[in-house]
Formats: structure tokens, C-alpha cells, sequence
């Protein structure tokens, strides 16, 4: 039988998502087909901000010109209103050649005005241009600049690097002197790295300072585990527990009161929500996260059954969430189905372009997190339908009850209800069953499903599954302890311990299948 005919919208000839009954796509239904007139490219101003890479002054000018709304550019870039929000009040930067070049594209900077990314804005350590790609530090005292994301702000990591005065047992030694021992007492968040040369590549090696002093009366020389290999995943890991562990511990009082009250309270109701606005947005993420949790666990009755999930995360930021927040990992265990994988899942809508912008160590983050989902026998599905991405997170028994639950995306105001509606049970039902349907890592096996995420997000399975053994077999404690009591890594260890089983599971099984063709 011949499929259907692929409709496409009549104004743009963008494809029409099947959840779309008109005949054009959501831009154009919101008119937001301006374009800047040649003249306003010209403008000095415009050339000035676009040359600095300033995109919220250029966004700001693009939208008095063409009297667009935030909402309305928000659109065209695939984004939430208050990212344009945070990009104009410059608490956000654009820093990826990828991400300019996406917003380029939407607002239709003409490219000869695209410059390199100016030198002064661009920090010099960690680089990506080093030997194969790898991240580089200089020798001596030295920072690790970790870049800031949608929520995250910029966090700096002081570092000691030295050469190693030995490499065995899979372990790199530095020879204890007064700056290692220094650094092993230093109370903010500091790193030791040993380095050496391999086929005229350094690598870098890298650990919590503070681990060093607690295993110094054991082996007097410093011990970094070569698990601990400073590449994309070690960053990424790096990246989040620093960037999140600043962010919370920056509230930690006015934090733990607020986690005090009851959800009720702090998702608005009894005269509204609490989340002062002088909070972190990492802060924020995690007052979102656990009361949409909890509110969810106390609907657990209402819902009788074992829900499906569609969740917001689309990034690795957002993702991360769950490798290290503590209340993301017990809320997994306490809504693990009681059968593995018995057709409880979570489905994520997670569109190619936000692959296409993401860094690797985001995107490394975001596959843990799909990882850990699987490891507690939820099934997961991702789709890439653009139209889907702006849908409510749920927590859905079709037929009966859905428990709505939003924190991604909405700044300080999570959202939250219990709807017992017909037309909105249909309505997750059909999203659900869209995922489903057309799941991009679709697989009978959690392996399977696992190298189809891998392929998805551009990363190499046989590199995985190698680093997330090591680091499974290591342990992630000493590279990244965290220092807020609401921080743990023990979900990041079951996540790199089940990648590195399930992965070279599926390898194994792939090469038998070649062996016996």
C-alpha cells in the first residue's frame, strides 16, 4: 500500500508534523515571517554587535525592527521565550560557532557579517586544540574554565599540573612536594593533574586535590588513576558537578528552608511560590525538579497503575540533573516499574538540532542520563518531532489519570496538576504512542537501544563503553566529589557501570551475528 503523502507547509514548504491539522507550520501560523531589511544589516550598531558576537543586543534591534515578540523569535529558533529573555539581559552568552550559526540562519544575518569568535571572549583552557581533539592544561598552576550553559553560569577550576614521575598499575604518580600538598588541603574545589607523552600526544589526567590527601597516608606518592583521563566524558562530569555544585551551594541556607516546605507551597499555592528570584538558576533547577518529583509521588494513589513519563530534557545540562541530584535518583528508584521492562517508559523528544548545537560533553551527559533510565528497567524512547517538544512533562495512566509536572524550561515557576480530562488523556496518549511508534533508538534490548542512542548523538559506542568501564570500575568519587549535601555521584556510577556492561554486551552479540551470517 502506498504511504501518505508528506505534507508540507504551504507558505515555507517546511514538513508538517502529523500533530499539525492546518496547512502551515507553527511560524508561519504566528506570522513570524519578517525579515530585517538589507539597510538594517548595514547599520553600524548591528555590524558592531554581530562582530562581538552580541547576540542579545542583536536580538534586541532585530525585534524592534521587526516588531517581533520574545515569544516570536523564541520560535524560530526552536527555544523557550525565556532563553531570548536571559540572552537580552545578558545572562546568557553564545559562545558555539554551531549555536550562532543556528541563530544566524533563523534571524538571517547575512554571512559575510559573521566573524570569528572574538579572541578576547574565548577561554584558553580547556581548548579543543590539542592533539586528536583532547583537552589541554599548562604545566604548573593553571585554571579550567568551564563554560557556561543555557542555565549554568561560568565556573573556574584552579589546577596544579604536573609531569608524572611514574606511570604503572594503570596509575599515574606524582612525587609529593609542598604545592601537592598545598592543593590536597585547599577548601574550594581544586584539581590535581599528572600528564605525560604517548606517540607525541600529552595526555592529561586529572582528580579532586582533596582525594589526594585522603589516601596520602596509604601511598606518600600522589595517585591518579588513568581512568581518570581528561577527555569529553571526565569534562563533561567535571562540567555539571562543578557548574551545579557552585550554583546550589551558593543557596545552601535559603535552599534546604525552602526544601523544608511542602510542595504546595513552593509550587505556588498558599499565596504563591517561594523561589525568591535571587536564586541560582542552578538553584532554581533543583527546587523545580524535587518538588515536581514529590508531587508526583504523592499522586501515586490517584493514578493506580504504573504511569508512562514524557520528560522535557533535551540537553545535557538539563539531563544531568538526574546523574546528581539526589532527589532525581531515589524519585527513579521509587517509580521503577516492578517488572523490567514490562512497556513502562519515558519518552524524551530530543530534536537533531539540538544535537547539532550541543557540545560532546553535553551530549555524553545526556546519554548517561538515558542510560540510567534503562538500568532501572524503564524503557526509553526518543523522538526528534519538532511540533512535540514544547509538550508538558507527564506522568500518564492512559484511560484513567495524568499527573502534569514542568520544571525544564519554565525559569522559577514549575507547573503542576492532576487531570482526569478526556481530551488531554487522549492527547498524551497520542504523544506517547507517537514516541513509540517512531522511536529513533529503537530496539528490542536495552543494548540495542543504548548504541542507537549512542549513533543518534554523534558518539562513538566502542569509546563509551571503554571509559565508562574504567570509570565503573574506578569509581567517579575522586575526580568530581561533590560539596552540596544535595549532590551525589552514585547514579553516575550505576549509569558508567551499566553502559560499560550493556554496550559491550551488544558489541559481542553484534560480532557473534557477523561470525554466523
Amino acid at each position: 500500500m502506498a504511504g501518505k503523502t508528506e505534507r508540507r507547509c504551504s507558505v515555507c514548504r517546511a514538513k508538517l508534523s502529523r500533530f499539525n491539522a492546518g496547512t502551515q507550520c507553527g511560524p508561519c501560523q504566528s506570522g513570524m515571517t519578517p525579515r530585517a531589511a538589507p539597510e538594517f544589516w548595514a547599520d553600524p550598531v548591528v555590524e558592531s554587535a554581530i562582530s562581538a558576537w552580541d547576540l542579545g543586543v542583536v536580538v534586541q534591534l532585530f525585534r524592534k525592527h521587526t516588531g517581533l515578540s520574545q515569544t516570536a523569535v523564541a520560535r524560530l529558533v526552536n527555544i523557550d521565550q525565556a532563553e531570548v529573555s536571559r540572552l537580552e539581559r545578558g545572562r546568557k552568552k553564545i559562545r558555539d560557532r554551531r549555536q550562532f550559526a543556528q541563530w544566524s540562519e533563523a534571524l538571517g544575518i547575512p554571512g559575510e557579517l559573521v566573524s570569528p569568535l572574538p579572541a578576547a571572549d574565548q577561554p584558553p583552557l580547556p581548548n579543543m586544540g590539542g592533539p586528536g581533539g583532547h583537552l589541554m592544561l599548562q604545566d604548573g598552576v593553571c585554571q579550567m574554565l568551564m563554560p557556561a550553559g543555557q542555565n549554568l553560569s561560568l565556573t573556574v577550576i584552579p589546577v596544579l599540573a604536573e609531569p608524572a614521575a611514574s606511570f604503572h598499575d594503570n596509575t599515574l604518580w606524582l612525587a609529593p612536594n609542598r604545592d601537592t600538598e598545598a592543593w590536597s588541603r585547599m577548601p574550594l574545589r581544586a584539581l590535581l593533574a599528572a600528564h605525560r607523552t604517548v606517540e607525541g600526544r600529552r595526555q592529561f589526567f586529572v582528580m579532586d586535590a582533596r582525594e589526594a590527601a585522603r589516601g596520602s597516608a596509604k601511598r606518600p606518592p600522589l595517585a591518579i588513576p588513568s581512568a581518570y583521563e581528561l577527555d569529553e566524558l571526565t569534562y563533561g562530569i567535571l562540567w555539571a558537578v562543578a557548574g551545579y555544585d557552585s550554583a546550589v551551594l551558593s543557596d545552601d541556607t535559603e535552599l534546604q528552608e525552602t526544601l523544608l516546605l511542602p510542595p504546595q507551597r513552593v509550587l505556588g499555592g498558599d499565596g504563591g511560590p517561594v523561589a525568591p528570584g535571587s536564586l541560582t538558576e542552578g538553584s532554581q533547577m533543583l527546587l523545580g525538579s524535587h518538588a515536581c518529583a514529590e508531587f508526583i509521588l504523592n499522586q501515586r494513589d490517584e493514578l493506580a497503575g504504573e504511569p508512562v513519563f514524557w520528560t522535557r530534557e533535551q540537553r545535557g545540562e538539563e539531563a544531568a540533573t538526574w546523574l546528581i541530584f539526589k532527589h532525581k535518583h531515589r524519585y527513579l528508584q521509587e517509580t521503577a516499574p516492578r517488572r523490567a521492562h514490562n512497556g513502562v517508559g519515558r519518552a524524551f523528544c530530543i530534536p537533531r538540532q539540538e544535537v547539532a548545537v550541543s557540545p560532546t560533553h553535553e551530549r555524553v551527559l545526556l546519554f548517561l542520563a538515558i542510560a540510567l533510565m534503562e538500568s532501572y528497567s524503564v524503557t526509553t524512547w526518543l523522538t526528534d518531532e519538532l511540533d512535540l517538544q514544547q509538550t508538558e512533562g507527564f506522568a500518564l495512566v492512559p484511560g484513567h489519570r495524568a499527573a502534569i509536572a514542568t520544571w525544564v524550561r519554565t525559569g522559577s515557576h514549575p507547573q503542576t496538576a492532576l487531570t482526569a480530562g478526556a481530551h488531554t488523556l487522549r492527547t498524551f496518549a497520542d504523544v506517547i504512542g507517537h514516541a513509540q511508534a517512531h522511536a529513533i533508538n529503537a530496539g528490542a534490548s536495552p543494548g540495542q537501544r543504548l548504541a542507537a542512542t549512542a549513533d543518534y548523538l554523534d558518539l562513538d559506542r566502542a569509546w563509551l563503553a571503554r571509559r565508562c568501564a574504567q570509570l565503573a570500575a574506578e569509581g567517579v568519587t575522586a575526580l568530581a566529589r561533590p560539596r552540596s549535601r544535595h549532590l551525589s555521584l552514585d547514579a553516575l556510577n550505576v549509569a558508567c557501570t551499566y553502559v560499560a556492561t550493556e554496550l559491550r554486551s551488544e558489541a559481542e552479540s553484534g560480532a557473534l551475528h557477523e561470525v554466523t551470517r
